[in-house]
């Protein structure tokens, strides 16, 4: 039996004494409970042998080990859990789940919904085996909805989203993303709901159900391009979008494209020697900032003509700039490319590989993002770490992946109680192994090991948490889980995502801004395109549910009034350059203590250490370090000379907002417990670094590079084309037909008829087996004419009925009449007051049952409720705001 490593630290875990029920499979599911187990809490993967897709995924790393546990990508899926086998359809396997679910805390599945009520564990179901369960399930599109029951995979949910056709170039195919982003962000949001449930749960002892869709996790990632178009009626079809990795494509009209501001230059641009990963992003995004670049690149004559000195001539003439910038790139390798653009402060980061991450990052290695872990088979291997660091819980991988069924005798024995006999006969009448599956060696150790020892037991595994009594208040009431939590945000576009995420989930989030209003402000689009700081749509999706004051921290009257507010705060969030609050005396160490319950979290790029920890980003840069380009785009054969792709919106900072919250959440539960607050650090490239699925278990298991491919997942070997044009001139995305059923193809076949594009699928001959492996082919060549003569809904609809995870490559505008949406609430309706209008916005990926999420306001006015906090809450009076405001210092 392999035991727990070694802990890497004597600090305890934030969620330790949280068991978790893990029946979680393919990757968004697996992804999620996998930092459940970084953080600390037990997590129970259920599996049988003869079943579990997920196991044989990915390169194998060592032939001479069993199938089911040699794969590096399942393993670093699956660390920090342990490994049990059980048939769930029997009988007794069902009451042995069932006990083990009553003392569990979290039950967590992304299977179809109606997977676990045939099993007879709904919610309702698991609320009998115990009243306070936190029940997290995510199908592709919930489990309410008059699509329910249609599937999704990482690729269809994303196409289905709008994410696929936010990434390419103008009148190209959609390049998509390059692997399935929405398993990889799928996960987090099950990770980061499962933490706030049980935050919530220890405040008021009440459990849940949190609902979550894959499909619509995609469509919150889009907010400003949903406003663009039910707000200024701007449709995403339109000249010059997605715009590559431009902010505006030449040509086209000059409209927001949600990739920040709109900036010369912005792109990426070859360097030496032009091998396939040998690209630089760069961005200017002030005058000042292109006059340092101009200099760093020698003041070449094309550079300083006057045409491209100020922002509009470089809009005008963006070709001939990139063109020319590209002949400097060229004459120097991305990494001294970067550093001589960064001692200058100009914006440069390489576009990094899955190998470049792993060996050629100082940043990731300074931050010891790979680690090595001993795995039974694998030997020591290096794993993914998470991407914030916690001052007094630190997360860390303490187990590598089971093998298949690895602990059943520490489950069945030491949790369950059951006796070595009852074990042995469980394997014997095949409860624990399938008769006439050979067992693997370990097991036959386990059959052979006798009884339990109580020590054992104690020393790895803590047991369930106790129930913990709430203080008082009413879960049913329609206040969100983080209800009653006050939070301070000091942020710009890399923590208002996070932000805002608190405060849709109830925390009382005070924005606080410089005196002229966020930066953030200036980012279009706006209303009716009329530029100004309080008509910005882009802000006023991220920045929902929030109150807003203004306070000058360079004045010590300001300083005083935040050292007031954080004295009172639960949370502080905050995006400054490493350094800066502390040299204002108000660091985690000067404000903690007088708040010792404080938890802050600063989220930067790289973190607050580190030899890149100054350097400048944007959001494309992020994508370029954090190894996202390097994996989207095209074919040679498809656009031979186009560039890796970032997509637009924001997705780098949504990545570090994901994970930031996750570590503010687990330092609230840790709060609940010890009374104790702590520091958060989490950076914004780690969290890219971290999600791009198995690009870095390729380098790491496989030494390989993963290649970009046209609208689907990058890969070491060119795979098959599975995007495709429809009549319409719309495209899906598509997985191949394979492992038909007879009985399945004639289904297919009839409804194809209906069409008149069956072909020959009808034939006699396609009701043998073997005949439909052996023309395996020709049937996917019959579909693929199919798809091509009929429009992208009959397709997608058509075969989502017949049980296929295929995806129409959708817009973000195209959702809002969606009835689905419309079923599970997802569009809100938010009032602006001062305009006299009411827009919809988009809603909560997620149903929670007991706490609802909410949008409670619409994003501040500058300064809106400056006399509400600081005399309301503070205690100043009008005539002190008033000389406070007169001062300069509000």
């Amino acid at each position: 039996m392999v035991q727990v490593q070694a802990r890497a630290s004597a600090k305890p875990q934030a969620l330790a004494g949280v068991r978790v029920v893990d029946f979680t499979w393919v990757r968004a599911g697996p992804w999620a409970t996998r930092w459940l187990g970084a953080l600390g809490a037990e997590v129970i993967k259920v599996e049988w042998p003869l079943v579990g897709p997920g196991r044989r995924g990915g390169r194998a790393m060592n032939s001479d080990v069993d199938s089911r546990n040699n794969s590096g990508h399942f393993d670093d899926t699956n660390a920090n859990k342990l490994g049990f086998t059980i048939d769930v359809r029997s009988t007794k396997g069902m009451e042995l789940i069932r006990r083990l679910i009553s003392v569990s805390d979290i039950v967590i599945e992304n299977f179809s919904p109606r997977v676990m009520r045939s099993w007879g564990l709904g919610y309702e179901d698991l609320c009998k085996l115990r009243p306070d369960i936190i029940y997290i399930s995510q199908s592709g599109f919930g489990h309410s909805g008059r699509n329910t029951e249609y599937l999704t995979m990482g690729h269809s949910a994303q196409a289905v989203s709008g994410m696929t056709y936010l990434s390419g170039l103008p009148d190209k195919p959609p390049a998509g993303w390059g692997w399935s982003y929405l398993d990889d962000t799928g996960g987090m949001y099950v990770a980061l709901s499962a933490i706030t449930a049980i935050y919530h749960r220890n405040i008021t002892g009440h459990g849940q159900h949190v609902d979550q869709s894959q499909m619509m996790t995609g469509m919150v990632l889009n907010g400003p391009a949903h406003l663009d178009f039910s707000i200024n009626g701007r449709p995403s079809y339109r000249p010059g979008y997605p715009p590559g990795n431009r902010t505006h494509w030449p040509g086209t009209p000059l409209v927001n494209n949600y990739r920040g501001r709109t900036v010369a230059p912005h792109n990426a641009y070859r360097t030496s020697p032009e091998g396939y990963n040998d690209w630089c992003a760069i961005a200017c995004s002030t005058d000042d900032e292109w006059q340092r670049l101009v200099g760093v690149m020698g003041s070449p004559a094309w550079a300083i003509d006057n045409k491209f000195a100020n922002l509009s001539g470089r809009l005008a003439h963006q070709e001939e700039l990139d063109r020319g910038i590209e002949s400097w790139t060229k004459t120097l390798g991305k990494y001294e490319l970067m550093d001589r653009c960064q001692a200058v402060g100009v914006r440069a980061m390489p576009v990094q590989s899955n190998e470049d991450r792993v060996e050629n990052d100082p940043q990731l290695r300074h931050r010891e993002m790979y680690i090595g872990v001993e795995h039974p088979n694998l030997g020591n291997r290096k794993l993914q770490n998470a991407p914030f660091k916690l001052s007094n819980t630190p997360a860390w991988n303490q187990l590598p992946a089971p093998l298949i069924g690895q602990h059943n005798r520490e489950i069945l024995e030491g949790i369950l109680g059951m006796s070595h006999d009852e074990l042995v006969a469980g394997y014997e009448d095949g409860t624990f192994w399938p008769k006439g599956v050979e067992r693997l060696p370990y097991i036959e150790e386990i059959i052979q090991a006798g009884p339990l020892q109580v020590e054992e037991k104690s020393m790895v595994y803590p047991g369930s948490s106790p129930l913990r009594s709430g203080n008082g208040i009413d879960s049913l009431s329609p206040h969100g889980p983080l209800s009653g939590l006050r939070v301070l945000e000091l942020a710009d576009e890399k923590g208002q995502w996070c932000g805002k995420m608190m405060g849709d989930l109830g925390a009382d989030v005070i924005k606080i801004e410089p005196l002229g209003g966020s930066s953030t402000r200036s980012v279009g689009p706006f209303l009716d395109d009329i530029p100004n700081r309080e008509r910005s749509l882009s802000f006023w999706h991220y920045n929902t549910s929030k109150r807003g004051i203004t306070i000058n921290l360079e004045s010590e009257d300001g300083r005083d009034l935040f050292r007031r507010l954080a004295s009172k705060a639960d949370v502080i969030l905050e995006s400054f350059r490493p350094g800066y609050l502390p040299s204002l005396g108000l660091g985690y160490e000067d404000l903690s203590r007088e708040n010792q319950g404080l938890i802050m979290c600063s989220l930067t790029p790289f973190g607050q250490t580190g030899p890149w920890r100054d350097y400048l980003t944007s959001d494309m840069l992020h994508l370029a370090a954090g190894g996202q380009m390097a994996s989207c785009g095209y074919d040679a054969a498809d656009e031979p000379d186009a560039p890796p792709i970032a997509a637009v919106g924001g997705q780098a900072w949504h990545m570090g907002g994901h994970y930031a919250y996750i570590g503010i959440t687990a330092a609230l539960v840790n709060r609940t417990v010890t009374g104790k607050g702590q520091y958060v650090d989490a950076s914004v490239h780690e969290a890219c670094a971290l999600t791009t699925e198995g690009a870095i278990s390729n380098w790491i298991d496989n030494g390989k590079v993963v290649q970009r491919q046209t609208g689907r997942h990058a890969a070491i070997t060119p795979s098959a084309q599975t995007q495709y044009r429809c009549k319409d001139g719309k495209y899906v995305s598509i997985r191949h037909i394979g492992g038909l059923s007879p009985q399945q193809l004639q289904t297919m076949a009839k409804w194809m008829e209906g069409y008149g594009m069956a072909g020959d699928l009808l034939d006699e001959k396609y009701k043998d087996s073997a005949i439909i492996l052996e023309d395996i082919k020709h049937i996917d060549e019959v579909v693929i004419e199919f798809i091509k003569n009929n429009t992208r809904d009959v397709v997608y609809h058509g075969f989502q009925q017949l049980g296929f995870s295929w995806g129409a490559v959708r817009t973000p505008d195209e959702q809002l009449d969606d009835g689905h949406l419309q079923d599970r609430g997802f569009w809100l309706e938010v009032e602006h007051p001062e305009l006299g209008r009411s827009f919809q916005y988009p809603g909560s990926a997620a149903i929670w049952s007991e706490s609802p999420f909410s949008i409670s306001r619409r994003a501040p006015l500058i300064g809106e409720h400056n006399e509400e906090v600081l005399c309301g809450e503070l205690g100043l009076t009008r005539a002190e705001l008033s000389v406070l405001t007169e001062g300069g210092s509000v």
